[in-house]
């Protein structure tokens, strides 16, 4: 499965910002911006985005500045998150996000978990792979990227409270393994150093980067 997680994906501050919206603002039913058998199998609660719309979209501009991100998802737009509330009992059952959501073409999902794990029992996100199934429940300020078309699951919440925002990502490579390939292939030039023997062959390793881009992008 192509995935990365990045860790402290935000700046203290705004964290902080994130965490105090938690406790203040209003949560409705989860299933308003659900659709189909999506809608059959989420039970959770969403926070409103009324009185928080500057804050969600300082998420989204944080998030499309990460050079990690940057690297992994070569991202077009980085989409308003949403912010979610699990409960005891709670749970989003298996399912595939919608190819599009808006205007936007979901190529990549993204998780940013809000509490300490150690907070809360249950609540994984497991996402499966070519059936193999992957877990994680990470750190609070974690982001966790991972392909917009794999089945995934919010497992059942059995104590404390869970916290994620979660949105999607266009990218200019519309294709994962692709984007991978991409990626690896720009670390390359960094560890053959500035200057010095390897000089060619990293300038030669950035265009056929490039050419890549050019070949693969839409």
């Amino acid at each position: 499965m192509h995935y990365l997680i990045i860790q402290n994906a935000l700046s203290a501050p705004l964290f902080t910002q994130v965490r105090a919206a938690l406790g203040k603002g209003s949560f409705s039913d989860g299933r308003a911006t659900a659709n189909g058998l999506a809608q059959a199998a989420k039970r959770n609660l969403q926070l409103a985005p009324e009185g928080h719309a500057e804050l969600l979209d300082c998420i989204a501009q944080a998030l499309l500045e990460q050079p990690l991100l940057q690297a992994f998802a070569m991202p077009w737009h980085v989409g308003r998150p949403m912010i979610n509330r699990y409960a005891v009992g709670m749970a989003y059952g298996m399912h595939a996000d919608a190819a599009h959501i808006g205007d936007l073409r979901t190529d990549i999902s993204y998780t940013l978990f809000l509490d300490d794990p150690a907070s809360y029992a249950g609540g994984e996100l497991v996402i499966d792979s070519e059936g193999q199934q992957f877990s994680f429940k990470l750190p609070a300020g974690s982001l966790l990227l991972y392909p917009s078309g794999a089945l995934h699951e919010v497992r059942e919440v059995t104590a404390g409270v869970r916290h994620a925002a979660v949105g999607w990502i266009q990218s200019r490579i519309r294709d994962a393994g692709q984007r991978e390939i991409v990626a690896k292939l720009k670390a390359v030039p960094p560890a053959l150093g500035q200057g010095g023997q390897h000089q060619a062959l990293a300038v030669q390793t950035n265009e056929c980067i490039q050419r890549l881009v050019r070949m693969w992008c839409d």
